[in-house]
């Protein structure tokens, strides 16, 4: 269908990961590449060293000269370029579905969904498929080094992509594997209950053709569930004795790793040594060893890959220490994923631990406020930064706030602080640090930049 549609192409939100990476993969299939969005990011400098036009801001004149155009439900229905391509009459695709042409063209696609987990299981599997010769073409919503960002162009034989389920965009994909990690209530803009978001999921497993494979973590009830109703063959992983692939003697070693023990079917295949702490990311390691077992290929070169994993940017990732005082950024936007980053946190880390959560959306905030004011045990402070929102995606209800949130959690917590933007946050903050302290800045929006931000001001 592609090959039909012409070879000029505009992207619109390109520089977000998903749209930044199927440029990549556009620009090496020999599509001529234009792009546009609201503002500056790393993956718009990455991908314009590659030769690709980016515009900053949105204008309609800018895809008059595209046979046809891309674009994120992030800009939303208005944009004016969106709204010229389709008053020129231009095929417009939205990027999930571009990404379900291009998996479809793959001998086998790889989808790895999930709520938490999908980014750092889809980072572990890449390793594992290079390390063991396979030369996959990636997607993955985040960026990792091993693979030189977010997206690597491979073969035709896998095509191994991240599956988001926001605005059920996994939908579009076309898998013969598929994977879930775990199914939890996220995203209640789109999913007003936990029952809406499982449909969905089911609606992904429904993609597998009868000859396809899913592989869940049968340690997460809902997703353990849906592998019970499909007519494919199935894998589970996790720590209990009912599954297929089994972690066993989960230990911690220094500084931030682990190990544990694998077995299949019964069968014990040896030592697994991780360099990222937390049972979830022994999880996440399990899952891509599943990958790679439905796929048929010897498990020793994966197993011997994943000691050299260091995580994507973003997870859990050291950004540096300064004056005894080490900076930690973390995605975490979720509950669950603060609870589980935290615990973690305190497991290999013995002095202070500050928390800098920048709440992500009014919605989410709104919706899982309670689960949210009991998610910050683990930390000795908690620090609550302005509420990020894009601006595309909702607006302020005026009903919702960080200072709210932090006078509640304030209720279970003894120590929580609110000061405001990031700037106000960063000057308020840095006098109350010490030498042995780990802060974690923590959420899916512009916080990342803080902890740059902290490591100047405290040199």
């Amino acid at each position: 269908m592609l090959g039909q549609l012409g070879k000029k192409v505009h992207i619109i939100g390109i520089g977000g990961a998903r749209l930044s990476s199927l440029a990549k993969i556009l620009l090496s299939k020999g599509y001529q590449i234009t792009g546009s969005d609201a503002s500056e990011s790393r993956f718009t400098e990455a991908i314009r060293r590659l030769g690709i036009t980016i515009y900053t801001g949105h204008e309609g004149n800018q895809v008059e000269k595209a046979d046809w155009v891309v674009y994120t439900t992030a800009v939303g229905e208005n944009n004016p370029e969106l709204v010229k391509a389709r008053g020129l009459n231009l095929p417009v695709l939205e990027g999930a579905e571009l990404l379900g042409l291009l998996m479809g063209d793959a001998e086998t696609g790889v989808a790895i969904a999930g709520t938490h987990g999908k980014t750092t299981t889809t980072g572990m599997a890449s390793l594992a498929l290079l390390e063991a010769g396979v030369n996959p073409t990636i997607m993955i919503g985040g960026d990792f080094d091993p693979i030189g960002g977010n997206a690597r162009v491979g073969g035709t034989q896998v095509f191994l992509a991240e599956a988001c389920e926001f605005r059920e965009a996994f939908l579009r994909l076309k898998p013969t594997i598929g994977v879930i990690t775990n199914i939890d209530w996220d995203h209640p803009d789109c999913f007003p209950t936990l029952d809406s978001v499982a449909a969905t999921f089911r609606k992904f497993v429904a993609l597998l053709p009868s000859d396809g494979i899913l592989i869940v973590c049968g340690d997460d009830p809902l997703a353990a569930a849906l592998a019970d109703e499909v007519d494919c063959q199935t894998l589970r992983y996790g720590f209990a004795e009912n599954n297929d692939l089994i972690a066993s003697n989960l230990h911690a070693r220094e500084p931030l790793g682990q190990t544990y023990q694998l077995s299949i079917g019964g069968r014990d295949l040896g030592t697994v040594t991780l360099a990222v702490p937390g049972c979830h990311n022994a999880l996440n390691s399990l899952g891509s060893l599943a990958v790679c077992h439905a796929l048929g290929l010897d498990l020793a070169k994966p197993i011997a890959a994943l000691a050299s994993f260091l995580g994507v940017h973003r997870r859990f990732e050291i950004k540096g220490q300064v004056a005894g005082i080490t900076i930690v950024d973390d995605y975490a936007h979720h509950p669950s994923a603060v609870r589980l980053t935290l615990s973690t946190a305190k497991e290999h880390f013995r002095g202070r631990i500050w928390c800098v959560f920048q709440p992500h959306l009014y919605s989410r905030t709104k919706y899982l406020f309670s689960e949210f004011t009991n998610a910050f045990g683990d930390a000795d402070h908690v620090v609550f930064t302005d509420i990020y929102a894009a601006p595309a995606r909702e607006a302020d209800p005026g009903d919702i706030s960080s200072a709210v949130l932090a006078q509640e959690t304030a209720k279970h917590h003894p120590a929580v602080h609110y000061f405001g933007g990031l700037q106000e946050t960063a000057v308020q903050l840095t006098p109350l640090l010490k030498s042995g302290d780990l802060v974690i800045t923590m959420g899916a929006g512009d916080i990342t930049n803080l902890g740059g931000q902290l490591l100047v001001t405290l040199a």
